[in-house]
């Protein structure tokens, strides 16, 4: 049972790693937008530290369940293997992006999204009454605009 808990821990924080240098990457574009803008008299975007931690928490969650599916088979008595660790760190860096991905084909299921046609139909709907697509933010670049696939 140990083993099992350390391979899952094992894995959440290679996910977490591999988030990490998302994050990284995200902060560098973040930072050069933010420069640009201010430099063009645009508004400039706050930094959201709960993205971040949510961000993280979402590599850490893929890498454990990255772990369970491709790490667990391994002997317990053995060191993980290199290619081994290196695929958990992917699963980490790219968990959000497919996790959004689920949740935006599910979300498109369950809730239609209402459209500015929408109104020819009902010309009495206000634009409160009209439900906006479901989408997450691009956790590497921790903008308020939707992900871009």
């Amino acid at each position: 049972m140990l083993t099992i808990i350390n391979t899952v821990i094992a894995g959440g924080l290679l996910g977490a790693l591999g988030q990490g240098v998302r994050i990284a990457v995200g902060l560098k574009k973040f930072n050069e937008e933010n420069t640009a803008n201010a430099s063009s008299n645009k508004p400039v975007e706050e930094f959201s530290i709960s993205r971040m931690v949510i961000s993280i928490f979402i590599g850490f969650v893929a890498g454990a369940l990255g772990m369970i599916v491709k790490g667990y088979g391994q002997e317990p008595d053995k060191d993980l293997k290199t290619e081994t660790i290196i695929t958990i760190i992917a699963i980490g860096y790219s968990g959000a992006d497919f996790i959004e991905g689920v949740f935006n084909t599910y979300i498109k299921k369950v809730i239609p999204v209402v459209s500015a046609n929408d109104s020819a139909v009902n010309p009495s709907a206000s634009a409160s009454d009209k439900e906006l697509p479901l989408t997450l933010p691009d956790e590497a670049n921790f903008s308020n605009n939707p992900a871009q696939g």
